[in-house]
């Protein structure tokens, strides 16, 4: 519209100079006002423009297609679950609980499940309290038998690490540096097709010593979020609770907070989702399973509400139970499992 307009001032402005038998001074005045005003228009427009502005405006899909595509959550073959928690493409998931209570064995469980039921689905982890890969990959083959490993065969054992070995890629640079970590992601996802992407927890990654620990946060979390949707993938990062608070009388912890991360409530303000995993009774009663999942946070609710589900894991078989449901044999299907266990 504005380089139609400014057609029209060139066109006046020929009309009146070669088309008038106006005295020459008053022509080169109207010339002088025309090419001002042409001038003024053209730099107000190049300094309110924002049509080239980087990241104004940007659509990359219709909004139809955004309501039936963009805004799609994908199961987590947890009918329970899918309520309160979905995987979403270029959303930044941060999952917080005490230590030693299942933040990142729930979140692997769900990727597991996730591996076996997508086939385009592939992960790269960056996890070194799991390192080396055995060690992180044998958590798996101990829920996919559903008894200890050094039980079952080396053949059948084999036959479930192969189906990982161009899906699971295990980051675990030697200085732990952030950026190196999300350099070796970023290739990952350009070239392996990596979609899920984890960082546990973020106390393993190395901080500089030449700012404080909440300007480092700050910039950690901003550049995590713009890493998920610049990629849109899901990104997941892992991260302690405070020193918690005990019930008196019990001695058993409260319930997470998403406020009460280590780092404050950056890690809330800046997620596009917070989850928690508690187990509300591991001190009064070791042997007391029950764990709470709950969503805390949660971007558009369109896509999932907040809520808890309340589980119980059986360390013996690396699973979870709703109800005595085995919902990793719920999950996955009868046909996967003739597959995989097929000599």
């Amino acid at each position: 519209m504005i380089d139609s307009f400014i057609e029209n001032i060139d066109h006046l402005h020929d009309t009146i100079m070669v088309n008038t038998n106006l005295p020459k001074k008053t022509k080169k005045e109207i010339w002088l006002t025309i090419r001002r005003m042409k001038t003024n228009i053209q730099e107000y427009v190049k300094e309110n423009s924002i049509a080239e502005i980087d990241g104004v405006n940007i659509q990359d899909m219709t909004f139809w297609d955004y309501l039936h595509k963009a805004q799609e959550g994908y199961t987590t073959f947890i009918n329970e679950y899918d309520k309160i928690w979905r995987w979403k493409d270029g959303w930044l998931n941060v999952w917080t609980g005490y230590s030693g209570e299942g933040k990142s064995s729930w979140l692997y469980f769900l990727i597991l499940i996730k591996l076996l039921k997508d086939p385009n689905a592939k992960v790269a982890v960056f996890s070194p309290e799991n390192h080396p890969r055995n060690r992180f990959i044998k958590d798996w083959v101990k829920t996919i038998l559903g008894y200890n490993p050094k039980h079952s065969t080396k053949l059948k054992c084999q036959k479930i690490i192969d189906q990982f070995n161009d899906r699971l890629f295990y980051v675990f640079p030697s200085n732990h540096d952030i950026d190196t970590i999300m350099e070796q992601f970023k290739t990952l996802i350009k070239i392996n097709k990596v979609n899920i992407t984890v960082i546990d927890p973020y106390l393993q990654i190395s901080k500089p010593t030449t700012v404080s620990d909440l300007t480092y946060l700050s910039t950690f979390l901003k550049k995590q979020a713009i890493f998920a949707k610049t990629y849109n993938i899901s990104h997941h990062v892992v991260n302690h609770q405070v020193t918690p608070t005990k019930v008196e009388g019990t001695g058993d912890y409260i319930e997470p907070d998403m406020y009460k991360q280590k780092g404050g409530g950056n890690w809330a303000d800046a997620s596009d989702v917070v989850s928690s995993v508690w187990r509300p009774y591991k001190k009064s009663d070791e042997n007391n399973s029950e764990v709470i999942i709950k969503t805390q946070k949660s971007k558009d609710y369109d896509i999932f509400g907040l809520g808890e589900l309340k589980l119980r894991f059986k360390k013996s078989k690396n699973r979870y139970f709703i109800n005595e449901i085995d919902i990793f044999e719920d999950a996955i299907s009868n046909k996967h499992k003739s597959e995989l266990f097929t000599k």
